[in-house]
């Protein structure tokens, strides 16, 4: 399996609200600064069985040079109510459509797990309209495009709630608070299963050998030093899916090495974004 972990998400819904700045979407956050104040703005997308609020606190760490978009999908926290997505190309059909008044600016993407996938595919839905791409596809965490998500090809469907609760909490994704409530745990194991089912429909054909055509733009791979799923060598992997420049970089951590480790990831992102100057310890 690909990594995923359980944020906040899996409780009660915030107040609703409308996101600033010319797109009035739902996957944006209510109370999210306006990310047109800023010359680069960096599109966040989060872990399965996660939220946007893994993205706490990267706006005030990586200061004013860059507007930090965390994008929220449906089922969770503000949207909780909502039906969760299935369906890979509906999701990328969405994000593209929802993002795209915002994508009219320098703009990059980050994604974690199975939000590098996400990232990914969005870049290569825009390159296919002929639009403008991102200046940068940071992605953490995440294996490549060709490699699969589930290791093992058991769908995320047949997975029993006891397999899925012990795989989170082997990668340290489970919070001892949700634990410690039944209805909290179950709903997010069902986040959890319903976003690997999404990324499951979408790689499970693919294999080392299926051929992906680059895309150009240049791609930053991040990869936890202990990470049991995605292991330096294997994010090195995504060199393949660029034509233009590529670098790989090994963190100290686990799978989720960005909440853990938050300051010395954000200095490295402030690094390649070229906002260092502006980031904050």
């Amino acid at each position: 399996m690909t990594g995923a972990s359980v944020g906040s998400g899996t409780t009660v819904p915030a107040r609703r609200g409308s996101a600033p700045g010319p797109a009035r979407s739902a996957y944006l956050l209510p109370r999210q600064p306006d990310p047109t104040r800023a010359p680069l703005r960096l599109f966040c997308f989060h872990h399965a069985g996660g939220a946007a609020s893994s993205f706490s606190g990267w706006q005030e760490r990586l200061g004013g040079a860059v507007a930090v978009v965390p994008v929220q999908l449906p089922g969770r926290e503000h949207r909780v109510k909502e039906p969760r997505l299935r369906e890979f190309a509906r999701l990328v059909d969405e994000l593209d459509e929802a993002l795209d008044p915002l994508l009219d600016a320098p703009y990059a993407f980050y994604g974690h797990s199975m939000g590098g996938i996400v990232a990914h595919a969005l870049t290569r839905r825009r390159i296919e309209r002929g639009l403008t791409p991102p200046r940068q596809l940071l992605v953490g965490a995440c294996p490549p495009p060709h490699r699969p998500h589930l290791d093992d090809g058991v769908p995320p469907q047949r997975r029993t709630d006891e397999e899925l609760t012990a795989w989170m909490a082997s990668l340290g994704g489970l919070p001892e608070l949700v634990r410690r409530y039944p209805e909290w745990l179950r709903l997010a194991v069902a986040v959890l299963r319903d976003d690997l089912s999404l990324v499951h429909s979408h790689t499970s054909g693919r294999g080392a050998t299926t051929a992906l055509d680059p895309l150009p733009v240049p791609i930053r791979a991040l990869a936890g030093s202990s990470d049991p799923l995605v292991t330096p060598r294997l994010a090195a992997e995504w060199a393949r899916h660029t034509t233009a420049d590529f670098r790989v970089f090994t963190l100290a951590g686990g799978h989720f090495f960005h909440r853990s480790t938050p300051g010395i990831v954000l200095r490295l992102v402030a690094s390649l974004l070229g906002a260092e100057h502006s980031a904050r310890s």
